[in-house]
């Protein structure tokens, strides 16, 4: 039995990824931000930023992957930024 977490994902405007989990909640990622780094520099080709799929885990743009926990992870920080 394969366990599942993500039910589906949507590309939306501005770099904002909304994900629909499978409890029902639905998180809304701004990627922007990380669209400087190396491995997320594709996202900004439109094309492959509107090719957002998932397999209940994992979210995928063309060669770029995302987990489920990596997405938390990262709305973990976009909520709570580091004190500089």
């Amino acid at each position: 039995m394969e366990r599942r977490y993500i039910l589906a994902v949507k590309a939306m405007e501005g770099y904002v990824l909304q994900v629909d989990f499978v409890s029902g909640s639905r998180l809304l990622l701004d990627m922007k931000a990380y669209l400087d780094k190396i491995r997320f520099r594709p996202l900004a080709d439109p094309q492959v930023w509107n090719s957002a799929v998932t397999n209940g885990i994992f979210v995928r743009f063309g060669n770029v992957e995302l987990s489920h926990d990596e997405i938390l992870s990262m709305a973990e920080q976009e909520c709570n930024p580091p004190n500089i």
